[in-house]
């Protein structure tokens, strides 16, 4: 099995740190009964499966829960320049045509005057299961490696093993409803009026810049996260104007311009975190 599908986005490139930083835990898991080895006295994050919904008889919803322990957090599938993206792989398991994860809306930390998009707490991120044989027995086999930070930054490892019962109910449990609406929203007439995307070359450096108008001036000012799909490279010098209802945000490009060669505006995606809520507006045009 392909575990590299980029429109899954299931699996993504880790940096290897230091064995010195590493901090490994297993969890394993039978259907509603998880069992958890930590190796350090004190439980940073503990990762459980959610079983969901039999949508069909060949999909099922499901969700992988990550809690952390107060004042850890972890990352977003695309955690910016010095953010550690996880790694997950399901390639070991049985009957399962395609996996495809759902990522809430992140939250933007500052570390240390470092950025950080991610999540803090308790984070559910649903995952649909897609079967090869209907009849046949189905066995998901995930292993995660990602980083979780405090005052220090570790990278940890769980491992995911559970049975799909075909016997599922077909209500979603609330934590997983719960978790889709947590889902950056595609419907954003609620959060802005108008909205530009272009691309400026000035004095050597390639810069997308986002103009917004805003349906009322925002009580906090508002985030944007960038990301270009199926790409390792991070976006550079992002800067954020608000004036009144007027938001403007520019980012370099240059830092994938280098090594993809060319900028597929259709593969630029932006969420805006606007009073905790997001909303993606997919391409630049």
């Amino acid at each position: 099995m392909n575990t590299m599908n980029p429109t899954s986005y299931l699996c993504y490139s880790l940096k290897k740190k230091s064995v010195a930083l590493m901090l490994i835990f297993s969890i394993f898991f039978i259907p509603q009964v998880s069992n958890a080895k930590i190796e350090n006295e004190k439980e940073i994050v503990s990762v459980n499966f959610l079983s969901g919904n039999k949508v069909s008889d060949m999909t099922i919803f499901g969700a992988i829960q990550f809690k952390l322990s107060p004042g850890w957090k972890t990352y977003w599938k695309s955690p910016g320049p010095l953010g550690v993206k996880p790694l997950i792989d399901w390639s070991k398991s049985s009957n399962i045509q395609d996996i495809e994860f759902f990522w809430p809306t992140p939250k933007i930390f500052h570390q240390y005057d470092t950025k950080v998009i991610g999540y803090e707490n308790i984070v559910t991120i649903p995952i649909k299961i897609t079967k090869k044989i209907r009849a046949k027995t189905t066995f998901l086999n995930v292993y995660l490696e990602f980083g979780v930070c405090s005052d220090i930054c570790l990278i940890k490892t769980a491992y995911v093993h559970s049975l799909i019962s075909d016997t599922l109910p077909h209500k979603k449990t609330s934590l997983i409803t719960k978790a889709f609406e947590k889902l950056p929203s595609k419907i954003t007439d609620q959060a802005f009026s108008k909205s530009k995307c272009s691309i400026e070359k000035k004095n050597g450096d390639l810069t997308v810049i986002y103009s917004l108008v805003l349906q009322k001036k925002p009580n906090s000012k508002p985030a944007m996260v960038l990301e270009y799909t199926f790409s390792d490279q991070h976006f550079e010098n992002q800067t954020s104007e608000v004036e009144g209802k007027n938001l403007i945000i520019r980012a370099s490009l240059n830092n994938i311009y280098k090594e993809e060669g060319i900028i597929e505006r259709d593969r630029l995606i932006a969420i805006l975190i606007l009073e905790n809520k997001g909303f993606e507006i997919v391409g630049c045009s």
